[in-house]
């Protein structure tokens, strides 16, 4: 399905009844990075999954910018044209970034907020030089147009691949590659460049979890997301898995966000 958006159309899906649950992906993916979660999520929720505004079943070839407000508009206006007016979201990655954006411009919206591995990386560009240096380089291989190099420097601070992750179709991976420059030459600066209201995201605290894979390691993702634990006196809650675990292990993350959504009632 689609919504007409001022810059084109947003293409969304919709699994099952009952509450509502919103699922935000992250760079160069788009929605199917949870399409079995959402099969198997939506047992006990109506799942909505959509491609992000620049990616897959989304993109618009003359969108060269990234504006958060964009981002959070495209979520409100989902959510009126769905008639919703409240719903949980979980956004991985950057996912979780925009997620946190939309609770901060619109809190009586969100029942509970889970930000796994939240990429709300921008303040270690001025605090870790060896990041800086790392986006750095990034930044002169996309000035190069060397796309797939940068991708395996970016990859560097996902963590080691999950050996149990499923084989992806060969259409989602063509969507995928079609999406790498605008993630490069957009999106991932723009949220590097975002920096959020840590006093509006203390208030709001109590519809937040913060969660991470134990199989993630000390990545700039972890370390990020016990920082925003501690920013909010919160402990970090650890799924099984690395970074990509909701693709990875798709029945392990619908059981750790039932949990999780459980808990927080």
């Amino acid at each position: 399905m689609f919504l007409e958006r001022d810059y084109r159309k947003l293409y969304y899906e919709i699994y099952g009844e009952g509450e509502p649950l919103l699922l935000i992906h992250g760079v160069i993916v788009d929605a199917g990075l949870y399409e079995q979660a959402a099969h198997i999520l939506s047992r006990y929720y109506q799942v909505i999954c959509y491609d992000r505004r620049g990616y897959s079943r989304s993109k618009s070839e003359n969108m060269k910018e990234f504006h958060m407000e964009d981002q959070a508009e495209d979520i409100r206006s989902l959510l009126d044209v769905l008639g919703i007016e409240k719903v949980s979201i979980v956004g991985a990655s950057a996912g979780a970034v925009i997620g946190e954006y939309f609770l901060q411009k619109y809190p009586d919206r969100i029942r509970h907020l889970i930000m796994y591995e939240p990429a709300m990386l921008g303040h270690m560009l001025e605090e870790d030089e060896a990041f800086r240096k790392w986006a750095e380089e990034i930044g002169q291989l996309i000035e190069k147009r060397k796309y797939n190099t940068a991708l395996l420097r970016f990859s560097e601070h996902i963590g080691s691949p999950d050996p149990r992750s499923p084989k992806k179709p060969e259409e989602v991976s063509f969507r995928e590659f079609s999406n790498i420059e605008y993630a490069f030459t957009a999106e991932i600066p723009g949220i590097l460049a975002y920096q959020p209201d840590l006093e509006k995201m203390c208030k709001e605290a109590g519809k937040i979890t913060v969660a991470a894979g134990e199989k993630s390691g000390n990545t700039a993702y972890v370390q990020e997301a016990y920082r925003l634990a501690e920013i909010m006196g919160k402990p970090v809650v650890f799924y099984p898995g690395g970074h990509n675990l909701p693709y990875d292990l798709a029945l392990e993350f619908s059981i750790c966000i039932l949990g999780t959504l459980k808990l927080a009632e």
